[in-house]
């Protein structure tokens, strides 16, 4: 095979492989400004550039010396593949992992001219000096560390391609999920942000409550505030019941006692019926709080394209939309689905951000 053995090529391929995601991750750390670990898979490996340098080095065996044959063998070999992987990735994944539209001269965003130009460059660049290096690696090995090296690595290699290839179709499926639960997902945020205005409101009423009643104790004395309490617990139960009947049947329950509690205050001191009634309204702000969490978890699912069955995001695919920030999809939720992989690390950035100011 063109003055190279089968063992041989395996190698050529798995260092192709890693030189092009170390090219790769390099590149891209340097445009966005923080490390990225690009590509398809998880591991240090992108197949795209192993495929295309294995193919260059057999079309070019012969021309090594004929810079302009291997300039137009990157132009058009490279953009071959790259287009042709674009495509098949898109059609079997709904997403593809790198996207020109914003670059001039390009095609759908899959390919464009200047990219081609690159792919030309870099050709040359490989046959005359990057492979000499690469070929020299494994002249002198023996036929017992190919097969341990090359089972090493094609053992992670393809275990990683599995798993990813598992991950992306995940992310397909999730995708017409999250366009299904779009309606719910909007129900929820909006119930969410109304639960947040009522807690809000529950502490404010408390507050002034107090602060009424210790002024009411002051100026007109007991009497006057015993009364005033038991207004308020009954005031208290009747927002209470209105609450659950627009929120949860988790709070109704809390009605019927806090009724009671505000009756039966009337039998004691005013320092213990107050003591009730902040245990009372205590009791539905915790009520509230735990209508809210619930609602926001059950979104962090949806968010996440998931289910009861599929449950939130693994971090294996959460991984994959993390890695290539710049892929893209057609489908209608797939910015929203990247929005929620890319959630916690914007927080963490935002969080340091904050400290270090």
């Amino acid at each position: 095979m063109r003055g190279y053995t089968i063992l041989q090529w395996l190698t050529f391929f798995m260092l192709y492989c890693i030189l092009g995601w170390c090219f790769e991750s390099s590149y891209c750390s340097l445009k966005s400004g923080h490390l990225q670990n690009r590509g398809f898979c998880h591991g240090p490996w992108i197949p795209l550039y192993g495929v295309g340098s294995c193919l260059l080095v057999f079309l070019a065996h012969g021309h090594e010396g004929h810079l302009l044959y291997l300039f137009l063998l990157g132009f058009f070999g490279g953009t071959a593949l790259e287009l042709i992987t674009g495509l098949l990735m898109n059609h079997i994944f709904h997403m593809r992992w790198w996207d020109y539209s914003q670059n001039p001269l390009n095609f759908r965003g899959y390919i464009c001219f200047f990219a081609s130009i690159g792919w030309g460059l870099m050709a040359i660049f490989l046959m005359q000096v990057v492979h000499k290096f690469v070929s020299s690696i494994p002249v002198d090995w023996s036929y017992l560390t190919f097969v341990i090296i090359d089972t090493m690595l094609y053992t992670l290699f393809i275990e990683d391609v599995v798993f990813s290839v598992i991950a992306a179709l995940e992310l397909r499926e999730r995708l017409g999920r999250l366009a299904r639960n779009s309606e719910e997902i909007q129900n929820l945020r909006r119930s969410i942000s109304e639960l947040y205005e009522r807690i809000g409101e529950t502490k404010q009423e408390w507050e002034q409550g107090a602060e009424e009643l210790r002024t009411v104790q002051q100026n007109e004395g007991n009497v006057a505030a015993m009364k005033y309490v038991m207004e308020s617990g009954v005031s208290l139960a009747k927002n209470t019941v209105s609450q659950a009947a627009s929120t949860t049947i988790s709070t109704a329950s809390l009605a019927a006692d806090t009724a009671k509690d505000a009756v039966g205050q009337a039998a004691s001191s005013v320092k213990e019926s107050a003591g009730n009634l902040k245990e009372s309204a205590g009791a539905l702000l915790r009520n509230l709080l735990q209508d809210k969490e619930r609602m926001e978890e059950q979104l962090e699912l949806l968010e996440d394209g998931g289910n009861a069955e599929s449950g939130k995001m693994h971090w294996w695919t959460k991984t994959m939309l993390r890695n290539n920030p710049d892929a893209v999809s057609k489908e209608a939720g797939f910015s929203a689905l990247k929005e929620a992989a890319l959630k916690k690390r914007k927080k963490e950035a935002s969080e340091n951000s904050n400290q270090k100011r």
